[in-house]
C-alpha cells in the first residue's frame, strides 16, 4: 500500500517553492508541503522571495497554480507558522495564510506554530487564539495541525493539555518525529507518538540523533534515532490517511548545500520511506 507522502518545499532551501515543485517528481513523489512564510532558524535560512505569502498578488498566485499544474505537483498541505499568535497581529497574519491557502490551493490541512507563551496571561491569549483559528479554519474547511515546538506542543503531555484547553473540532496535531528529541532529553518520538496519534492528522518525518537541542536534521534515515518502521505501524493502526511530510531542515555548522545535494537528501529520503514500507518497492 502506498502511503501519501509529501515534501517540505524548505528542503529545497533558498532555491524556494519553484524550484521545489520542478524537483519533487524526480525523487519519486508528487505532493508538497508548501511554506508560505519564510524562516531563519539553525542555519536554514528562506527569504520570503522564496516563497509565497498571503501577500502575494494574484496574478503571481495564479502562475504557481499553473507551474503546480505543469509538472503534475499536487499540495498535501500548506505551512502558515511564523507568525506571534501571542498578538492579534500574529493571529491575522496566521487567518490570512489560512484564507490564502484555502483560495489558491485548496488543502484541507495547515501546519502553524503554538507560539512559546512566557506567563499565564499569554497563555490565555495563545489558548484563545488557537480557538479563533480553528474557526476561521473551520470556515475554510481546514484543519489546523500544530507544530511540535517548544512550548505547548514540545512533548506529548503539552500537546494532550493544549488540544485539551482548546477544545476545537478544527485544532489537531502535526506530529513531527525530529523535534520531540530536540526539545526533550532521552524521550522516544515513536512512545510519545502513541499517545496523541487520535489526534494526529498531519505528521513531519524528521530524522536526527537523539540529542538535546542539537540541530541535527539529516535525510532521513541518516539521523538513526527514529525507528520510522514503527511510526508507520502506530499510524497505519488507527486508519492514518494523512501525509507524512518529509523535513530535512540540514545539520548546523555545515556549509550551504548546493541544490544538487539538498536533492540527493530528498532522494536517499524518499528510498529510506519506501525501505520502511511507506511505499510500493
Amino acid at each position: 500500500m502506498n502511503r501519501l507522502v509529501s515534501c517540505y518545499t524548505n528542503c529545497y532551501g533558498a532555491s524556494g517553492i519553484w524550484t521545489a515543485v520542478e524537483k519533487v517528481r524526480e525523487a519519486g513523489i508528487d505532493h508538497i508541503e508548501l511554506a508560505l512564510r519564510s524562516h531563519s532558524m539553525g542555519g536554514l535560512v528562506i527569504p520570503e522571495s522564496a516563497v509565497i505569502t498571503e501577500k502575494t498578488d494574484d496574478e503571481t498566485a495564479r502562475r504557481f497554480v499553473e507551474h503546480l499544474l505543469n509538472h503534475d505537483v499536487k499540495v498535501s498541505g500548506c505551512n502558515v507558522g511564523g507568525a506571534d499568535i501571542r498578538t492579534e497581529e500574529g493571529f491575522e497574519t496566521t487567518a490570512n495564510r489560512i484564507r490564502f491557502a484555502a483560495e489558491w490551493f485548496k488543502v484541507s490541512i495547515c501546519v502553524t506554530g503554538a507560539s512559546q507563551p512566557t506567563n499565564a496571561d499569554e497563555h490565555r491569549t495563545v489558548i484563545e487564539n488557537l480557538r479563533r483559528l480553528g474557526q476561521a479554519a473551520a470556515d475554510c474547511g481546514i484543519i489546523v495541525c500544530l507544530e511540535t515546538h517548544k512550548g505547548p506542543t514540545e512533548n506529548a503531555q503539552a500537546m494532550l493539555e493544549t488540544i485539551s484547553s482548546v477544545d476545537h473540532p478544527n485544532i489537531m496535531l502535526n506530529f513531527d518525529t525530529g523535534n520531540i528529541a530536540y526539545y526533550n532529553r532521552g524521550v522516544d518520538p515513536c512512545d510519545e507518538l502513541e499517545k496523541v496519534k487520535h489526534l494526529v492528522r498531519n505528521v513531519h518525518v524528521k530524522d536526527n540523533r537523539g540529542v538535546f537541542e542539537d540541530w541535527y536534521f539529516p535525510a532521513i534515515g541518516d539521523g538513526g534515532y527514529v525507528d520510522f518502521v514503527r511510526v508507520r505501524k502506530i499510524m497505519d493502526a488507527i486508519g492514518y490517511t494523512g501525509a507524512y511530510t518529509i523535513e530535512i531542515e540540514g545539520i548546523g555548522g555545515e556549509a550551504e548545500p548546493s541544490l544538487e545535494a539538498r536533492q540527493e537528501r530528498v532522494v536517499r529520503s524518499v528510498s529510506h520511506l519506501r525501505a520502511c514500507g511507506y511505499l510500493e518497492a
